[in-house]
């Protein structure tokens, strides 16, 4: 155990629909933790494959719930804990060994979320590296996109519960909802280093730019934009949606969608600053170089 708390209790979450395939690995990453959690809990959210019998098979502890989304799985998985620390793992996802030693020992007595950078893994088995952003920037950063991937999450069960929980009934963006209602409660930690391995696949939430949008749209106004009033408000509202617009069209890139060009236009023209988020620009000049020579190698 840390330092920090030698009594630190963890319960891993994992929301699984149709996960029959991904399990072995997920659960194979809990179980090589150097420390150990309390439970490990796979919540079969109406699946119509063989998650639940597979994840009990792998010696999971199973709640079988009817199909209602992510947010109201990780819910369910909450709620059943035990532990006073609550590690989410996504069905497709694994940690490295160290993940939760390392997240304990971050851990002070005001913090609420400890989380990790990531290796971000395409179909392709192509590897990305991200170190975690610090807390500091990851709170400025929340104010319109999420630097957080909810399988590096280690949360404080209680402070999630006064929170309110995640939100349910959306597609996207509901660990993004969470950690920003999180932020009043206590402290951000990070643990820098890629920990978390995060796979990215065609028909995957995170590879649909409507559906990320619509997870957007879900929690805009009643998160988001709570501390915001008038003219703020509206210029927040603005600068969120020319951020999320270009994630879009980098989404629909990635995954050979239509749109992408679509997607970037309208996030200029809802925020056409050249002194919020460059990217933008250099977005909008690839897509452009790529249809004017598409002969020449996509990047």
């Amino acid at each position: 155990m840390g330092a920090n708390q030698p009594e630190t209790t963890i319960s891993v979450i994992i929301p699984a629909y149709n996960a029959e395939r991904f399990l072995a690995r997920s659960l194979a990453s809990v179980y090589g933790q150097t420390l150990a959690p309390r439970e490990v809990i796979v919540v079969d959210d109406g699946s119509t494959d063989g998650t639940a019998r597979t994840a009990e098979a792998l010696g999971a502890k199973v709640i079988k719930r009817p199909n209602g989304g992510i947010g109201a799985a990780r819910n369910t998985g909450i709620r059943h804990a035990t532990g006073e620390w609550i590690a989410l793992l996504d069905a497709d996802d694994s940690w490295a060994p160290e993940k939760l030693a390392s997240q304990v020992a971050a851990i002070d007595p005001d913090t609420v979320l400890v989380y990790t950078g990531a290796r971000y893994f395409d179909d392709r088995g192509t590897c990305t590296v991200q170190n975690g952003v610090d807390p500091l920037t990851a709170r400025k950063l929340l104010r319109y996109c999420n630097p957080i991937l909810p399988s590096s999450g280690l949360l404080r069960r209680q402070t999630v519960l006064a929170a309110g929980g995640f939100r349910e009934g959306t597609p996207t963006c509901e660990d993004w909802g969470m950690w920003v209602r999180l932020m009043p409660f206590g402290s951000f930690a990070a643990v820098t280093d890629p920990l978390t391995n995060y796979y990215v696949h065609p028909k995957s939430i995170s590879a649909s730019p409507e559906k990320m949008l619509a997870g957007l749209r879900a929690i805009m106004e009643p998160t988001l934009l709570a501390r915001y009033r008038g003219i703020e408000r509206w210029m927040w509202r603005r600068r969120i949606w020319a951020e999320q617009l270009c994630s879009a069209a980098l989404i629909a890139r990635d995954n050979n969608l239509k749109g992408e060009l679509g997607y970037i236009v309208r996030s200029l023209l809802a925020w056409p600053s050249p002194f919020f988020r460059r990217r933008r620009f250099a977005v909008l000049a690839v897509n452009l170089r790529n249809q004017l020579l598409p002969g020449r190698e996509r990047k």
